[in-house]
């Protein structure tokens, strides 16, 4: 089982859109946030014939027009912002690859693991021959319907929400990801998880600093070594 690696440097053309399979589609529909407009539109883009090419426009990478609102691309837009924020970290999906990974013909393979993070997805496929980036493979999963978190499913009897597992398992990549100076509204996307459990997090870990901090405060205050 081998699919290529190339980068693919084919350049976006300016009439894609009359090839586009959601022509016709209501422009509310396109650009709505309810889930069921949503799942209508992605299932759309699931068989376009210029998915890749509506994915590389709405990105902008090299225009700068990131298109913020709707679908596009098969993409929901928290998934295209986590697609910039993979870029500003050097990291960008081989889209033609992502294509073939979410065909028909590894749709058995993916299907198992949709609930898997992508550098696990990308470890399975290298035991196929398969060599693909995480961030390629991310795409894929989120083609195929999957959820492209950066977090592992949790393990059976495992009883954490997400917060708690954000909370456990995501300092070091958010800190990582603030040096870089990317805003928390980008660091979500990037995670895949919920704002507010985002939110949540980060007041555990500061009250856990404070925490640290009065008790290293006391011990100076007492003379004892921190």
């Amino acid at each position: 089982m081998t699919t290529h690696t190339r980068l693919d440097t084919t350049p976006a053309t300016s009439d894609w859109r009359t090839s586009a399979a959601c022509q016709g589609i209501d422009i509310e529909t396109l650009y709505s946030d309810k889930p069921s407009d949503q799942h209508t539109v992605q299932r759309i883009c699931g068989s376009c014939p210029v998915r890749v090419t509506c994915l590389r426009d709405a990105l902008g990478y090299e225009t700068s027009t990131y298109q913020v609102f709707g679908v596009a691309g098969g993409l929901l837009d928290w998934q295209r912002k986590a697609l910039i924020v993979h870029a500003q970290l050097g990291e960008r999906p081989n889209v033609q690859q992502a294509r073939v990974l979410a065909s028909p013909v590894f749709a058995g393979f993916m299907r198992e693991w949709l609930d898997w993070p992508a550098d696990r997805v990308a470890g399975e496929l290298r035991t196929f021959g398969v060599l693909a980036w995480p961030v390629t493979v991310r795409l894929a999963l989120w083609w195929c319907g999957g959820r492209g978190s950066v977090l592992a499913p949790l393990p059976e009897g495992d009883r954490r929400v997400q917060w708690m597992q954000v909370r456990d398992e995501c300092r070091p990549v958010v800190e990582m990801l603030r040096g870089h100076g990317l805003s928390n509204r980008d660091i979500v996307a990037y995670l895949g998880v919920a704002f507010h459990n985002f939110e949540r997090a980060v007041r555990s870990w500061r009250s856990a600093d404070a925490s640290v901090q009065d008790t290293q405060t006391q011990q100076q205050g007492l003379g004892v070594a921190a």
